[in-house]
């Protein structure tokens, strides 16, 4: 029974990568067949490449695990940081951070103060909030509505329209790309689904608890797609673009813990939650301010000093491992 779910998960975890892939490339092709706008475009593909995450934290709610649902989405914030020290450190040379902008570094900002949101939800005993949803999701909301008006409203830097449409469907109708998308997004609610159960099984076979899985097992495999799109994106030399872009992600995360909070229907999500996000949420503010230092600070010609930073993060991602792991 533990292999046949250790093998389900990673089949899954597999099969979620792949498959959000293509959902996103879709994604963009609907934008080619159908002339819709960029920022309409830019919705589908980002609640695309968010579908891994919202699936795997709404089926953990279905099954009662509101352990499984948090830990997925602070993982996946986790998680995502880490990839981006990694790949800073590989384009060492070219200093990336130092290529950024304005946009990143106030991502960086209101992640900061949606993660504390979120540690004071997990911390404190709060009244009942409307209806059954707590203030801390109120207060996500707005902040992630209020935040992302004012970045979009202060930032200098426009998306440039592609001169070329992508060749992949030219020999393909706007009803046959259409049709594809929302496949590929059926697909991923399916396997996301037996995803988060197989991590469930897994929580209660190992003994290691669903807020461990949660946050490292399902936060990483939830994350792979957002790992490819910043690996892409950094090797075409948009540096910029690409670190924005994955903090954004991180900062939908917790708009999307927000919703969750939503259809968990036995009153609030945060207080039925474990302490170990706590730790989690401590660990992704740590490296949220180390990512910023990195942005914020002039360029070095040490690189050993450069790297520092992101040295540094992934030596926090590791500690925390280790540290939720024994809270287990």
């Amino acid at each position: 029974m533990g292999i046949l779910m250790f093998a389900l998960f990673f089949i899954s975890a597999a099969a979620a990568y792949y498959i959000s892939v293509q959902l996103a490339s879709y994604g963009d092709g609907v934008k080619e067949k159908t002339k819709a706008s960029s920022a309409f475009v830019g919705i589908i593909i980002g609640v695309a490449v968010s579908l891994p995450e919202l699936t795997a934290s709404v089926t953990a709610v279905v099954i009662n695990s509101p352990d499984l649902a948090i830990g997925n989405l602070v993982g996946s914030n986790l998680f995502n940081i880490l990839v981006l020290a990694l790949l800073d450190i590989y384009y060492r040379r070219q200093q990336i951070m130092g290529s950024t902008n304005f946009e990143s570094e106030s991502y960086c900002y209101l992640l900061i103060i949606m993660t504390m949101v979120v540690m004071l939800g997990l911390s404190l005993t709060l009244p009942e909030g409307v209806y059954h949803v707590g203030y801390t999701s109120v207060v996500l909301t707005l902040l992630y509505f209020g935040g992302i008006r004012w970045i979009n409203a202060h930032s200098d830097e426009k998306v440039k329209p592609r001169k070329q449409e992508n060749r992949r469907f030219e020999n393909k109708t706007k009803h046959q790309v259409i049709l594809w998308f929302l496949f590929y997004g059926l697909l991923i609610m399916i396997v996301g689904t037996v995803l988060t159960v197989a991590a469930d099984q897994i929580a209660v076979i190992t003994g290691l608890g669903a807020s461990f899985i949660g946050s490292i097992l399902v936060g990483a495999s939830t994350s792979l797609p957002d790992a490819v799109s910043l690996a892409t994106v950094l090797k075409m030399r948009n540096y910029n673009m690409g670190v924005s872009s994955l903090l954004g992600s991180n900062v939908f995360n917790l708009l999307l813990l927000a919703f969750t909070d939503v259809i968990y229907f036995q009153n609030n999500l945060f207080q039925h939650a474990g302490s170990t996000h706590i730790v989690t949420s401590g660990a992704s503010i740590a490296m949220i301010l180390l990512l910023l230092y990195s942005i914020k600070r002039k360029k070095h010609s040490s690189t050993f000093m450069y790297m520092l930073p992101s040295l540094l993060i992934a030596a926090v991602y590791v500690a925390t491992t280790v540290i939720i792991f024994t809270m287990k």
